[in-house]
Parts: structure tokens; sequence; C-alpha cells
């Protein structure tokens, strides 16, 4: 009994550590902006290391003995887990998540879905339940929709709308999948008629899906991250390329034999841009700034092409005091002067609109370019868009869907040769300042 006790103190005394472990993680992230992938590697690396250590000076002898605890079946999923959860959850993901989570927990069945459709079923159950298929229990579709665990212990209780089921399995718990506050699917322990979900099991259940929501999460802060650097990257190869500065300056050199001030007022500008390019931002910028900036790239593309292209801007008072995500709004403005406006045979006016509306903020950019076909318009959702010509709207929209989710993405509306509208809305609780 004493030793019993001595180990279950010394596991709660790590999973203490582990959770502060967390902490610092996003603390890191956070200052650092740093990719989450390789401090998670090294933490497991040294606090598996260490559990290890302490069981066995407790008692080397009766080591073997011992069943696997749920903080070590928790060091293992995350362990070998995290890989595999890195690029998101999708049916790949899901099936070697589950068969590690089945291997780990010794349950009959086990099943990951996404919002709509089974990304995987392992084990005992219903071969009309497999990956791909839309979700056919009700109770499924019941915890994506509120958030809420389910514990089922009947059955007639699934509430499964598939014909002709004869499920073996007789128990369910239902764990809600998260990414920040969005439920993203759900992971599903099942019980059959010859093994009862037991207590352990739902506790173990609910360890597993809160890694794996946390895992989740993590996994697009770091997506977000990287989409961060691609577009910086992106800014800085669009603007600060050969081409771009040598017309640019061969601009301001036809300037200072004609107009002295006007090419100072372009320098002024050129080095603003540049110094906006190389700052350091984290995820969020000034509504502010951002404008700012677009003003400078259009006073560059104004002077090089005389009066083919106008902007105005409709913006609220407060632009110094609401964020918005960097690099969000001037890659859809250098878009529609590149895509839309400079394909005109005639002038062409850009408006960038910001509103609030039904307590968020709707950012419009309209353009009377040339307009975009149907085919275009897909296409324009995809990576690759635009390159050359600046970020591609593709890194928008994904990080905007990041940030605030999958109904915050870019809404592209367009008819050929009439112009184009890109817009994006973003929570005012979200993207104002305090």
């Amino acid at each position: 009994m004493r030793f019993g006790e001595a180990l279950h103190k010394r596991r709660k005394l790590i999973l203490s550590l582990f959770i502060v472990a967390e902490v610092i993680i996003y603390i890191i992230l956070i200052i650092a902006n740093t990719s989450f992938w390789l401090i998670y590697t090294l933490l497991f690396v040294i606090f598996g290391a260490s559990y290890g250590m302490i069981i066995l000076k407790t008692n080397k002898n009766t080591e073997n003995d011992l069943n696997l605890s749920a903080i070590e079946e928790t060091l293992q999923l995350a362990d070998k887990t995290f890989l595999y959860l890195k690029d998101g959850l999708d049916n790949e993901s899901a099936l070697f998540v589950a068969q590690i989570i089945k291997d780990i927990s010794n349950i009959p069945a086990v099943a990951i879905t996404d919002r709509e459709k089974v990304l995987t079923f392992l084990g005992e159950g219903c071969k009309k339940h497999q990956s791909s298929y839309p979700i056919k229990t009700q109770a499924t579709l019941d915890a994506i929709s509120d958030g809420k665990m389910r514990i089922i212990r009947n059955n007639a209780d699934f509430d499964c709308r598939q014909k002709d089921c004869n499920c073996p399995m007789s128990s369910v718990v239902i764990i809600p999948l998260y990414d920040k506050k969005n439920v993203v699917g759900c992971m599903k322990f099942y019980g059959s008629s010859n093994r009862r979900m037991s207590e352990e099991t739902i506790k173990q259940a609910v360890g597993i899906g809160k890694l794996l929501s946390m895992q989740i999460q993590l996994a697009s802060y770091d997506r977000q991250i990287q989409l961060n650097t691609e577009a910086k990257l992106d800014a800085l190869q669009a603007q600060i390329n050969p081409h771009f500065l040598f017309n640019t300056l061969n601009t301001i050199k036809m300037y200072i034999n004609k107009d002295t001030e006007y090419a100072r007022q372009l320098i002024v500008s050129l080095a603003t841009m540049l110094r906006y390019l190389l700052g350091k931002f984290g995820r969020f910028i000034t509504l502010g700034k951002e404008i700012s900036y677009i003003k400078d790239y259009i006073a560059i593309e104004k002077a090089r092409y005389l009066d083919r292209i106008t902007i105005k801007f409709i913006l609220p008072k407060n632009i110094d005091n609401i964020e918005v995500p960097v690099f969000c709004i001037q890659p859809i403005v250098h878009n529609a002067v590149i895509h839309g406006i400079l394909p005109k045979d005639s002038k062409g006016i850009v408006v960038v609109r910001v509103v609030n509306e039904n307590n968020e903020l709707l950012i419009s950019i309209e353009d009377n370019g040339v307009g975009m076909k149907e085919e275009q318009v897909i296409q324009a959702y995809k990576s690759g868009f635009g390159s050359g010509c600046g970020i591609g709207l593709s890194n928008v929209n994904e990080r905007l869907k990041i940030l605030y989710g999958e109904d915050h993405g870019i809404k592209i509306s367009s008819e050929y040769m009439h112009g184009t509208t890109v817009s994006f809305k973003i929570p005012i609780d979200l993207g104002e300042s305090t």
C-alpha cells in the first residue's frame, strides 16, 4: 500500500509538471513566435525520461507487475499522435491516431469524425459506418452541435438513422474535439455487450479527447505561424524583387528632374514600405498601419502608371484601435490592381471599405477591373494564385479561417469585364483591441 501511495503521488507530481509545461509552451509561442513541434518533442523526451527514472527508483522489482497507468498512456499517446495531427485532422491522420488509441486503450472499437462524416472506424462494429460516409447517429450530431459529451449505455439510444444497422456495440462515450472554441469533430469509445463501458474507460476517453483537442489547436497555431511567415516572405518577394525595385527606382529617377518634392515623397513611401515589410509583427496589426502601408504601395503604383489607378477608403474613425490580421488587406488590394485594373484599357478604381455590420467588422475590397470568369474565381481560392503579384488570396483565406473559423474566410464575387469584390468578416470582440 505504501508503495502504491508513493507511486500515485509521484505520478500526480509528473502530471502537474506536465500541465505546467503546457502553459510554458503557450508563453514561449506567444513571446518568441516559435514553432510548437520542436518544443513539444523536447518536453516529452524530458518528461518521459524523468517519469521512467522515478518508476525505476521507486521499486525495480515490482515494475513489471504494474499495469500501465493513465499518465503513462497519456505520454505514449501524445508522443505517438502529435506528428500525425501536425497537418490537421483528416482521414489519414484520423486512421493513425485511432489505431494508436485502440492499441493503448484496448477498447472494442474507436471512431473519429469531423463535423460531417466519419473519418475512421476501427474495431468491432457496423460496416455501414465506414470512413468518408456521412455521420448517421443522431447522438454524434448532437454532440457536435452543442459541444457536450455524450455517454450512452444502451444501443437503442444511439439513435442511428442507418437502416438495417445491427451494430454489436452496446454503449459509447462521445467526446467533442475542439480547435479553440469550435467543435471540429468527435472521438468515440465503444463498448460491446461482452464488455460494458467502465467508469475508468470513460475517464480515459475524456482525458484522451482533451489531449487530442489540445494538439489540434496547437497544430492550428503552428500552421498560423507558418502562414504568417509565408505571407511575409511572399510580400518581400513581390515588393523587394529586382523587377519591382528597378521600376520603382527608375520612376523616382524620372521625377527627380521633373518634380523634386514628388520624388522625395516616393522615396519616403518606398522606405516606409520596406520598414513595414521588414518589421517584426505577431499575428495582428492595427487597421491604421495596414491602411498606411496600402497608401504607400498605391502611391508608388500611381507614380508608375500615372492616373490609371484610383483608390478610395471608407473607414471607421477608430482605425488605430482596431486590430486585424497582418497582411490581410494589402494582398487583396495588390491583386485588384495587378489582375483587375492594369489589364483594363481605361482607368480603374479600388475601394477599400470597412464597416461595422451585425457586431462584426466587414472588410471589402472592390474594383471595377476586368473581373474573373467562374473558373478563375474557383482558382483564386487555391494556393499559388497571384504568384509573383503578391501574397496569394489562398494564404489570406486560410489564415482568416484558422483565426476565426471556417465561416470567416474570404468571399469572392466577380463579374467578367465588370469588376471583383473580395470581402471577409472579423468578429469585433477578437478583431478590436481593448
